[in-house]
C-alpha cells in the first residue's frame, strides 16, 4: 500500500523497544482500528535465500488488528 504513512505490523514480538501509544487509524474503507503501541523493530531480511544486513525500523505502530505489515515509501527513502 503507497498510501501508508507509517510502517505499521500486527507482531508485537518483532519490538525491541516499545511504549504504549494509541492513535486511530483510517483504513480506505472507513473503517478506524487502533494502534496499540509504537516502537523500534529490527531484522534482517532474506534476498534471493541469503541473510542481509541489519535493517532498524524506528517508530513503527503495533497494529494487532492488520493482518500483514505496511511499510511507508516515504519513510524508507526519507531517513
Amino acid at each position: 500500500d503507497t498510501g501508508v504513512s507509517r510502517h505499521m505490523t500486527p507482531h508485537c514480538h518483532w519490538f525491541h523497544m516499545y511504549s504504549l501509544h494509541v492513535i486511530p487509524i483510517h483504513l480506505t474503507d472507513n473503517m478506524v482500528i487502533h494502534s496499540a503501541g509504537v516502537g523500534l523493530v529490527v531484522f534482517k531480511p532474506e534476498i534471493e535465500g541469503e541473510v542481509s544486513d541489519k535493517v532498524k525500523l524506528h517508530d513503527v505502530l503495533h497494529v494487532p488488528e492488520l493482518q500483514n505489515n505496511l511499510l511507508s515509501p516515504y519513510h524508507l527513502t526519507c531517513k
